[in-house]
């Protein structure tokens, strides 16, 4: 049986709750990111992408103590998405969940009939050649997205069990979420592989850090943020999102309701993306691939 022990975890809470709070805290953190991990490889939903991106050019290299105001000008580019959403795996790498769509509308112009969008991503999601799924990737990628993230739905997965001991973790307050009330903590990881970011298609992995927001009363997780600095250009990039989640019905389990991103070269916002999750459902696959539909549920007063 595992057992917790504060003295085993590098846990650093200011003003903190209660030690068998923090404890339970953890265990249920832990406990609702173990239940997404398996589940979400059999669940799609509905996406619905607001993206505005501004393009820097290729061959721009700010000098040494350049402003923002050097940053050569552009407008913003702007595309609104509708796919089917899901998440998955690559065959070598089992224990990286990614996520998966198949676009079905691009600024209110169809592009396939959703019925089929959801049955072609179920099928490459559960397919043994990683082929189709790396060519979903690149078909998205095909669709006019300016430097738009990806993969941050399942930040939840950052706190499973194995990687808490990765992270250090701090009280911050009390606060609100919807109509919830939360307690809000501060995390920094500080060993591990971090969020993966791409420079100009160079692989960066810095280190999460964030808030993680959990209801008062049962310590699920509400909302989950992280801001972090990489570097593009020679130039200072500041990545910030918010992932909220809520309860569904389909085994109990927590699903991302919306994503937020922002990023910033210098003090130039560069990048702003609003998810909004919805429709979600679970597919089986035994007899071919069916769907059952998910009610989501708000989290109880």
């Amino acid at each position: 049986m595992f057992m917790w022990s504060l003295a085993l975890l590098p846990l650093a809470f200011q003003a903190a709750p209660p030690g068998d709070q923090i404890r339970k805290t953890l265990v249920r953190v832990s406990e609702e990111a173990e239940a997404f991990y398996q589940a979400a490889p059999r669940v799609v939903s509905r996406e619905k992408l607001s993206h505005k991106g501004r393009r820097t050019p290729k061959r721009f290299q700010a000098r040494p103590g350049a402003s923002a105001a050097d940053i050569p000008a552009a407008g913003y580019h702007q595309r609104e998405l509708v796919s089917e959403f899901g998440f998955g795996f690559f065959r070598d790498s089992p224990d990286d969940l990614r996520e998966f769509r198949q676009v079905v509308e691009v600024n209110g112009r169809p592009v396939v009939k959703p019925e089929k969008a959801r049955q072609t991503l179920a099928f490459n999601m559960t397919s043994e050649n990683d082929r189709s799924r790396k060519k979903m990737l690149e078909d998205f990628e095909k669709h006019g997205l300016i430097g738009a993230a990806s993969d941050l739905s399942q930040a939840i997965l950052l706190f499973r069990r194995g990687k808490l001991e990765q992270l250090e973790f701090s009280y911050v307050r009390s606060d609100v979420a919807g109509v919830d009330a939360a307690l809000v903590y501060r995390y920094k990881q500080t060993s591990g592989d971090g969020m993966r970011v791409y420079d100009d298609k160079a692989l960066q992995r810095p280190k999460m850090e964030g808030e993680l927001w959990v209801r008062r009363r049962d310590s699920v997780p509400l909302r989950i943020t992280f801001d972090i600095l990489t570097e593009e250009y020679k130039q200072p990039v500041k990545h910030w999102a918010e992932v909220d989640y809520e309860p569904s019905r389909m085994h109990g389990i927590l699903l991302p309701g919306r994503v937020r991103y922002r990023r910033w070269l210098k003090d130039e916002l560069m990048v702003e993306n609003t998810a909004v999750y919805s429709g979600y459902r679970m597919f089986k696959v035994e007899a071919g691939i069916t769907f059952t539909p998910a009610e989501e549920v708000k989290p109880q007063p």
